[in-house]
């Protein structure tokens, strides 16, 4: 008997990150179902990280040599964020790319531990070349980061790019909970 597609992404991502996973299910209506899998202490203890399960099903032209998975890697012990991504993932299954740099924004924050509503994506930070790649028997998978910010800073990173944002000083991709660039 052939595996699901959940059961075989489960498995490679355990095997690859080396921990168990715990699994979520997000589902709204009108909306594709979405799985989140959950690795506490992952990759270091005291952070959790969550990745989706269910983007890589929607078929989008610009996605030639592989299909996305979102994934956000924080200090924080909130499963919120996995459920933020699972909603980024269902709210633009049809009509984001989910390219590396692009912006996306949520009406309301992302957790519970945060007032951060919107997140660019970029290479998952402790994942290297062919580590963001899964060859599934279905499709190729790469892992998008996803790295959040406040409302107020998507002009600011809009404006300065990638590279300038990420080396602002008091920007911490890590911590959920860290001060606004924009009221500095």
């Amino acid at each position: 008997m052939e595996k699901l597609f959940e059961e075989v992404w489960r498995e490679a991502l355990e095997q690859r990150f080396g921990v168990p996973v715990q699994v979520a299910g997000v589902k709204l209506e009108a909306h594709p179902r979405m799985l989140v899998y959950y690795f506490n202490d992952f990759p270091t203890k005291g952070m959790l990280t969550a990745v989706t399960c269910g983007l890589s099903s929607a078929n989008r032209p610009e996605w030639v040599h592989g299909r996305p998975e979102l994934m956000f890697s924080l200090r924080t012990a909130d499963p919120s964020w996995g459920s933020a991504a699972a909603l980024l993932a269902q709210n633009f299954f049809q009509t984001g790319s989910f390219a590396y740099q692009s912006c996306f924004k949520l009406d309301a924050p992302m957790s519970g531990d945060s007032a951060m509503n919107a997140c660019f994506v970029y290479k998952p930070f402790f994942l290297e070349g062919d580590q963001l790649k899964f060859e599934l028997p279905d499709r190729t998978i790469y892992l998008a980061g996803l790295y959040p910010m406040y409302d107020e800073e998507v002009s600011l990173y809009e404006t300065k790019g990638l590279q300038a944002f990420w080396e602002t000083p008091g920007y911490d991709y890590l911590n959920p909970r860290r001060a606004s660039l924009a009221k500095r």
